[in-house]
């Protein structure tokens, strides 16, 4: 086998590879607590249901602009109101915290999942430094949402089965599986349970061992879950009635499977979004043996082996790796951040690959994988100066030359390093995202405010509101702008609801699309813009009367 020299300051974070993570996940996040304003459309939209939830008591039912709100289940903002509890973060820091510490129990989660199918402490950590180079998890680990927590509990849903099926001792797993499917379905949703059972029963028929599907100890699990969930729906319903659970169960969850009425994309979406998600490790396919990826004998030996013992922990990651996207491609709604819990055995194939694993050898080639790495991290050195000049907004980026020269240095530094093996390519990129994160956090995210962020007219919209005017909004997306008003606004899509609401009262501030205000045929007289600002890629008009 191949001896590859490691760098001394790896033999000290292998020792321990879950604190070494989230030490560096620690260094990325240090300057993120409070940089900017919170961004269209989930950041301000959930922001405005935690504060819904603790002002006015809607622990169990989540509502959003005072109105209930059957997207997201309770435990995300529970948990963000345990932060704002325990820490001393208070305003926006509650949140990009939130984001923190789910980034780093997902982080930990991988790193645990990569322990449980067999990898060793050099593979468990360099899976996850593989997550932490990927640029995608770098910007959800600073982007307040779920997803995170989300995929953390459907890891550990994935450890317990596959201990369960790897155990005599099998009760105590499966209870904690159920267990974890139950608290991800209430952070997010059903996939939260499909995407472990799914999983787990493609993994026992590539086995040939389904008859372990009539252990008596499911059961027992699936007791577990009902029970969990059946807590949250008995409660919704004391406190929201039928029609709110109807909502889930069919508008939430049936529809959006079958026919989405929101989200929907072509068939091949994912074939095309994931692998830019993936980047920089995508581009591991050009340091794949090729002949032996397309040699047929090869796959047969693999089939014919598949019953035997040994690789188990590699099967179940490419099994729910596999299995997981073809779920979320065989789905009607498609949104790129489904496929965020698909990153952990990925994370962990593609460490395995490079490093090796029980005496094998690397089956990735580390030299033409840090050539084509370095190739993309100086490219996006040569683009990164063009990025003003392209987007068509009157935006100044700050601490652009800061991001391109780390870049730029990291691809001149993946060059120097591609003879000496994996370990010191893993090292660099590691350093360079580290460091690439602190002008980018500091400087240049924050100087996307005016376009990625409702507050300057959610500001406006509060003063108002404060002086006496009714908040009145015509067709945008519900609740982006509720938080920074600091009120619930009456949202509506009808031109005549809006005209009747202008007669009616004397102080009016009034939002909408430029687009829908310059379609309005019968604008009645006596109001006035007052504010227009680009959000995201549309310009919204704020309209006094």
């Amino acid at each position: 086998m191949r001896y590859e020299k490691r760098p001394f300051i790896w033999d000290i974070m292998e020792t321990n590879p879950w604190l070494s993570v989230l030490f560096i996940l620690f260094l990325q996040s240090i300057f993120t607590m409070d940089y900017r304003s919170l961004w269209f459309s989930d950041e301000v939209r959930y922001a405005d249901v935690y504060h819904q939830m603790k002002n006015a008591g809607h622990w169990l039912v989540m509502y959003l602009n005072g109105v209930a709100y059957p997207d997201k289940p309770p435990v995300y903002f529970w948990f963000m109101s345990l932060i704002d509890t325990l820490t001393p973060a208070d305003g926006i820091s509650v949140f990009f915290l939130s984001s923190a510490l789910s980034a780093a129990f997902f982080l930990f989660s991988t790193v645990s999942l990569a322990r449980t199918l067999g990898c060793g402490r050099k593979t468990s950590l360099a899976t996850g430094l593989v997550l932490l180079s990927n640029v995608f998890f770098i910007g959800i680990a600073h982007y307040s949402r779920m997803d995170l927590l989300f995929g953390g509990f459907i890891l550990w849903a994935n450890i317990c089965l596959f201990k369960g099926f790897q155990n005599k001792d099998s009760g105590k797993y499966f209870i904690r599986a159920f267990a974890f499917m139950g608290i991800a379905t209430l952070t997010k949703g059903p996939l939260g349970l499909i995407f472990p059972l799914l999983t787990a029963a493609c993994f026992l028929v590539w086995k040939g061992r389904t008859k372990l599907l009539r252990n008596k100890n499911l059961l027992k699990g699936l007791g577990v879950l009902l029970t969990i969930l059946l807590a949250w729906v008995i409660g919704a319903i004391i406190v929201d009635g039928t029609a709110f659970i109807h909502n889930i169960f069919y508008k939430q969850i049936y529809q959006r499977a079958v026919s989405s009425f929101h989200h929907e994309e072509p068939f091949q979406y994912y074939l095309i979004a994931f692998p830019l998600a993936w980047l920089p490790w995508t581009l591991a396919i050009f340091a794949a043996p090729a002949k032996k990826v397309f040699n047929i004998e090869h796959w047969a030996g693999v089939i014919a082996e598949r019953k035997e013992g040994g690789e188990e922990g590699r099967d179940w990651a490419w099994i729910m790796f596999i299995s997981g996207f073809v779920l979320l491609t065989c789905l009607s709604i498609k949104v790129l951040i489904y496929i965020l819990p698909l990153f952990a055995p990925l994370a962990m194939l593609t460490a395995r690959g490079l490093l090796g694993e029980g005496g094998q050898e690397p089956v990735l080639n580390s030299k033409k994988l840090w050539i084509a790495i370095a190739g993309f991290y100086l490219l996006l050195a040569i683009a990164a100066p063009f990025a003003e000049v392209l987007i068509p907004f009157d935006i100044t980026l700050h601490g652009l030359s800061f991001t391109v020269l780390i870049m730029g240095l990291a691809g001149l530094a993946l060059l120097k390093v591609k003879e000496c093996g994996a370990y010191k390519g893993l090292l660099v990129m590691t350093v360079a995202m580290v460091l690439w994160l602190q002008p980018l956090a500091l400087m240049t995210l924050p100087s996307l405010d005016p376009l990625m962020s409702p507050r300057r007219t959610g500001e406006i919209m509060k003063e108002y509101v404060e002086e006496g005017s009714y908040p009145l909004a015509h067709k945008i997306y519900s609740g982006i702008f509720s938080f920074y008003a600091g009120t619930n606004i009456h949202e509506t899509s009808d031109f005549e609801e809006i005209e009747k609401v202008l007669a009616e009262k004397d102080n009016v501030i009034l939002v909408m699309q430029k687009k829908y205000y310059d379609r309005w045929e019968n604008r009645p007289e006596g109001i006035e813009v007052i504010n227009e600002q680009f959000i995201s890629d549309r310009p919204y008009l704020l309209i006094k009367k």
